[in-house]
């Protein structure tokens, strides 16, 4: 099978390196806007299966190109150019994976809106696809299959990745992250999304040992709205990110000083937006393999009832920054969300996935997939208890 990669930064590579392991594909195309890396990328990999191609995923007519007698694209770029890869791959009679959604979230709904055609041609789109969104969601329906009624969903990013070398460690787009934190969040309550205020909602959550405790903020997220639809009866959802107080303070002055914006701005006879000199200075994750220390978590807690009782239950997963960069070269954050999409696109390919329309993941049997995930070094642990 023929797969589509676009994208091969810090996730991106790691992404294709499972899929290049896979007996199942017979070609790899890694499509990036610089060839260069896709270049590099494909050398690092030392697969006859492997190629680089220039593509511009901004571009309709590059897209086509490069999805000619593909059976499967992953979809690893900036989320601004989903619902045009998503055009081009309908088109093109291919399914299709990506990674997360555009800010604001209501891009989810767009995706989401597009789901007959998909039907109508028999093929699958699965939306977020990676450590969360994507096993933060499958945490999320594994626990509740367990349960016969869900009453909250609860999804906590924890990450304590520092580095040395860098004030602030992004390690995954940078442009995503800061979108992220700076929109206003959503939690489903009763039927509802509502928006509350960017960084509000702190507290100290516990995350599972070797992790501990740390600072908590909603951020704008697709769990919250995707779970509170495709989690039958579920009345409350929210998401929050693990930031230090340093780092949330630093958010609100870049945003104070329009640093975040995208808008044009004369300096010195040249326009330039702020947000892009803002991203030009910060590190590259793909650069961050070995340099940080501490470590990525992912941590899903639902409540509800089971056999008349009051059922308490935790999936989590974490991995070492060192650790990940001696066994993977890379940091745990990008390992943790390039696995699960190369597992996914493996399973369309074969034919193992027969859901079809636009789904997020909670849509699917989180046990085969897990499963998957698990063989690829991803310690996966999980508790249900009555309370």
């Amino acid at each position: 099978m023929r797969i589509l990669l676009l994208g091969v930064g810090a996730v991106g590579t790691v992404t294709a390196t499972h899929l290049v392991r896979s007996p199942e594909v017979t070609e790899l195309v890694l499509g990036d806007i610089s060839i260069e890396r896709a270049k590099y990328v494909a050398k690092k990999l030392n697969s006859n299966k492997a190629s680089a191609q220039k593509v511009d995923a901004g571009k309709r007519e590059n897209l086509n190109e490069a999805m000619k007698n593909a059976d499967v694209i992953v979809n690893a770029v900036v989320p601004r150019y989903n619902l045009l890869i998503m055009d081009v791959a309908l088109k093109n009679n291919v399914h299709y994976i990506d990674l997360a959604s555009d800010i604001p979230f209501d891009s989810v709904r767009n995706q989401l809106a597009l789901s007959d055609a998909w039907k109508d041609a028999d093929l699958t789109a699965i939306m977020g696809l990676g450590e969360d969104p994507g096993m933060s969601n499958l945490f999320a329906r594994s626990l509740a299959d367990k349960m016969d009624h869900v009453n909250e969903i609860h999804v906590r990013d924890g990450d304590t990745g520092v580095s040395k070398e860098h004030a602030f460690t992004p390690l995954f787009s940078p442009e995503t992250m800061i979108d992220e934190i700076l929109q206003q969040p959503e939690v489903f309550k009763d039927g509802s999304v509502l928006r509350m205020t960017p960084l509000s909602g702190e507290e100290v959550y516990k995350f599972p040992d070797p992790v501990g405790p740390l600072t908590v903020y909603f951020v704008d997220h697709e769990e919250p709205e995707t779970l509170g639809k495709f989690i039958k009866g579920v009345r409350y959802v929210d998401f929050k990110l693990a930031l230090s107080p340093q780092i949330a303070e630093m958010m609100k002055i870049l945003k104070q000083l329009n640093l975040t914006s995208t808008e044009t701005i004369e300096v010195k006879g040249v326009k330039v937006a702020p947000k892009d000199v803002l991203l030009a200075l910060l590190p590259k994750p793909a650069e961050l393999g070995g340099k940080v220390e501490g470590y990525s978590c992912i941590a899903v807690e639902a409540l509800g009832k089971r056999a008349g009782k009051n059922v308490h239950g935790v999936a989590y997963t974490f991995m070492d920054h060192q650790e990940a960069s001696r066994k993977y070269g890379v940091t745990a954050t990008a390992y943790l969300t390039g696995t699960p999409p190369a597992i996914g696109a493996v399973m369309l390919a074969k034919g193992n996935i027969k859901t079809r329309g636009v789904i997020p993941p909670e849509c699917l049997e989180p046990k085969p997939l897990l499963t998957e995930i698990a063989k690829k070094g991803i310690e996966i642990h999980e508790n249900l208890q009555e309370t």
